[in-house]
This record gives structure tokens, C-alpha cells and sequence, in this order.
């Protein structure tokens, strides 16, 4: 199963959002942000304490939590802006502290939180890129999501750019 996790923050990328919404998702489960009632991470660290793997806060979040330890695949959907994610894409990120466990031990020849799951699923980026988009933009995100995925033990699949205007058909076939 592919998880879609949409984390379009405004009409800037309508068509696309259109086409993607559009899509036979039969073997996928599509989450737009912004329909959903997401809290920021209180740091509370119930998850790792009171009730192990299970975050606090309830709201629509528990939704796409409870898929991600059987997804095969987590295809993350953002604009770029200001060179960054969008702060819907941030705080989804942030509430994936129940995914590890508060344990550190030697991964990679680093130090990481142990895993709690057996597995977690890679992950496959698309950048919606604007005008004002720069390579090191790109590469700074691209950095961002490989420690995310050393973080998570699983792999980056590939970070897709696509440019504002471009055509999205190639793009969401893969998808």
C-alpha cells in the first residue's frame, strides 16, 4: 500500500491537485492536509511513555499514524517555500515521534532512536517547485529527506521536481 500524504498548502498547484485527486488510488491511501484536523506535536512524549507508540493528541492524525507501519510506501507531496517544505508537511513529520522508539542505539555508524516497527515504508518526495525554486533549495530538501530516512531506517526513493505549468502526467503515474 502507498500512503499519499498531499501537503499542498494553497491553489498555486490547483491543476495538479486536481489531476491527483482525480486518480484511481485503489492501491493507496490519500490524505489531503489540509481537510484534516492536525495538531502540532506537544513534545509531551506520552508516546514514548505513557502509552508507547501512541501519540496524545487526538485528532485526524491517528488516521495516517495507524497506516504507516503496513505501508510499503509514504509519497510525501509538498510546494517548496522559502526553500523549505510546506508547515503542513512539517508537522506531519513532526508527529512521527511514536514511529521510534526514546532508546538510542549505533545505526549506520551514528547514533539513532531504535526502531518500533519492523519496518517502515520508503519514501518517494515530490517538490512542487515555484519561479523563485534554486537548486540548493532542492538540495537542502533532498538532504533533509535522507536524514529522515536514515531517522526512520528506511530508504529515499527519489525526490521528483516538478515545475510549476510543467505536465503531470508522467509524475503521477508513478505515484
Amino acid at each position: 500500500m502507498n500512503l499519499i500524504i498531499n501537503g499542498i498548502t494553497n491553489s498555486s498547484f490547483s491543476e495538479f491537485e486536481t489531476q491527483l485527486e482525480q486518480m484511481d488510488h485503489k492501491d493507496s491511501v490519500y490524505f489531503k492536509l489540509r481537510d484534516l484536523q492536525i495538531n502540532y506535536c506537544q513534545g509531551c512524549w506520552d508516546c514514548w511513555v505513557k502509552t508507547p507508540g501512541i501519540c496524545a493528541i487526538k485528532d485526524d492524525y491517528e488516521q495516517i499514524l495507524s497506516r504507516i507501519p503496513s505501508a510499503d510506501q509514504l509519497t510525501i507531496i509538498t510546494p517548496i517555500l522559502a526553500g523549505y517544505e510546506s508547515s503542513l508537511i512539517k508537522k506531519f513529520k513532526d508527529r512521527l515521534i511514536p514511529m521510534i522508539h526514546p532508546y538510542i542505539e549505533i545505526y549506520k555508524g551514528e547514533q539513532h532512536h531504535r526502531q518500533r516497527y519492523g519496518k517502515t515504508p520508503d519514501i518517494k518526495v515530490i517538490v512542487l517547485e515555484d519561479e523563485d525554486t534554486t537548486d540548493e533549495d532542492i538540495a537542502t530538501l533532498t538532504e533533509l529527506y535522507k536524514r529522515t530516512s536514515l531517522n526512520l531506517r528506511n530508504e529515499l526513493i527519489e525526490v521528483v521536481r516538478v515545475k510549476k505549468g510543467a505536465e503531470f502526467e508522467h509524475v503521477l503515474t508513478d505515484i
